[in-house]
């Protein structure tokens, strides 16, 4: 059977209090027993000097001053001449009765002993007189037993008071004591059934209130661990959603380039087939495959970019109007098509970003590509970056404006998501995936960067890259 820790309690203070009663019972018992029989023994030497003198000088008739004597101090009287013979006693008993003490007495000290005679137990005290002659007195311990005895029964009855009493104290002390205990059981009970909004007190200045403080210290980190867990989970499975959204985008973005070159294949492989036609085919082939690779270069980059950490990127101080008239020359043939002017004088020439130069040619190339390509015939594609300041820090805005039929809105807040189009048709007849902002949001945001977009329909798109600006030699943290 398995105790209450309020039993186990009150079984130790009892315990303690038996313990410790009995020692004291066993401890008074012996030391009164002692003091009342070194008591008798230094009554009985203190009568028997004063009463060797006057005995010496009645040994005319000793039985007599024996008996007188024995009278006066109550006690048997014994008279022994230096030899150690009997010249005198107060008792017939007495004569006969010789033992170690009287041996003592004639070597010339007090001579004592303890022993039974006729059923009863007698302490002796033999003296030396100064004519070698020994006095010896002989008391029962009757008396002393009896005081011993009572002594104890009133010493039994007030232990066993004392253990009523230590019996009560310990039932109300387990009580008060087990109630912290009953109440941090609880508490922990409903703490375990993931009730983390159970009340924990601060609790008092004592053990229990470091207890109390530990456990509500422990409820805070399982709560918070716990929030952790369930926000991995979600991430998890926000993360295997978009793994299977990504799994079923990429099969559809294949599967119409797929299918156009099986078809188109499978036409020219019949010797039938018409030479124009043959070669319209292959075109169409040829523009299919193109689409695949750029969505497969779309889709390493992508992966590239997530599997590369922050701390991997080369950092270092890059103009901005570098890389926007390195981008401006990178589309030009594609804006010549389309008779879209780039226009890059917005560019302060003292716009430097701390950032990947890599990463932020690409972030231009591909929003200065869209606007080309979702701009206006005849258009214009403008590129203006500034150095502004806020939150404690610096950094250089890059803005990127069409004159496009803008973007509903609707569809910004989602059009930086993996293969989100605006709308489709169009997208796919400029070859794009959808990839291509989520690989720049990504960029930026890898370079400590931002990305915003500002669109009206009718009036054009506007898209605001935010890079930091290379730290001030005085911003610079000490080693």
């Amino acid at each position: 059977m398995t105790l209450s820790f309020r039993s186990k309690l009150v079984a130790s203070h009892v315990a303690l209090v038996l313990v410790a009663g009995g020692i004291a019972l066993f401890s008074l018992d012996r030391a009164l027993a002692a003091d009342l029989a070194r008591q008798l023994d230094q009554r009985l030497e203190d009568q028997g000097k004063g009463a060797i003198e006057w005995a010496e000088g009645g040994k005319r008739h000793p039985d007599r001053i024996t008996t007188r004597i024995a009278n006066i101090v109550e006690a048997e009287v014994t008279l022994f001449e230096k030899d150690g013979t009997v010249i005198g006693a107060s008792s017939p008993e007495a004569r006969g009765d010789l033992g170690p003490e009287v041996a003592a007495a004639r070597a010339g000290s007090v001579g004592r002993a303890t022993r039974a005679r006729g059923g009863r137990e007698l302490h002796y005290v033999a003296v030396p007189g100064a004519e070698g002659t020994v006095l010896r007195l002989a008391q029962p311990l009757s008396e002393v037993n009896e005081t011993v005895a009572a002594m104890r029964r009133r010493l039994l009855v007030a232990s066993t008071l004392a253990m009523l009493v230590a019996v009560v104290l310990a039932i109300l002390a387990s009580r008060v004591a087990s109630r912290p205990i009953q109440e941090m059981t609880t508490t922990a009970t409903r703490l375990a059934r993931g009730d983390f909004e159970a009340p924990i007190p601060e609790g008092d200045r004592d053990e229990f209130g470091v207890l109390w403080r530990a456990l509500k210290s422990l409820a805070s980190q399982l709560k918070a661990r716990i929030g952790e867990l369930v926000e991995e989970r979600d991430r998890l499975q926000r993360l295997m959603t978009i793994r299977r959204d990504f799994v079923a985008n990429v099969s559809h973005e294949l599967r119409t380039p797929v299918t156009s070159i099986q078809g188109y294949a499978e036409t020219l492989l019949r010797d039938d087939t018409p030479p124009e036609t043959r070669a319209q085919f292959i075109e169409v082939i040829h523009r299919q495959a193109q689409r695949m690779g750029a969505l497969v270069e779309q889709l390493l980059a992508l992966s590239e970019l997530e599997a590369r950490g922050r701390d991997d990127l080369a950092r270092e101080s890059v103009s901005v109007l570098s890389i926007a008239r390195h981008v401006a020359e990178t589309v030009a043939g594609h804006a010549e098509a389309r008779s879209v002017t780039v226009d890059v004088d917005g560019v302060d020439a003292s716009a430097v970003v701390f950032a990947d130069p890599e990463g932020v040619e690409r972030v231009l190339l591909n929003l200065v590509d869209n606007a080309v390509n979702y701009g206006k015939d005849g258009g214009k594609v403008t590129v203006r970056a500034t150095a502004e300041s806020g939150r404690g820090r610096e950094g250089v805005a890059i803005e990127v404006v069409d004159d496009g039929d803008g973007i509903a809105a609707q569809h910004l807040p989602r059009i930086f998501e993996r293969f989100y189009r605006v709308d489709a048709g169009r997208s796919r007849q400029h070859g794009g995936a959808g990839l291509g902002l989520a690989i720049v949001k990504h960029l930026v945001e890898s370079m400590d960067g931002a990305i915003e977009v500002e669109s009206e329909l009718g009036v054009g798109t506007r898209f605001v890259v935010t890079l930091p600006a290379p730290r001030r030699p005085s911003e610079t943290t000490p080693l």
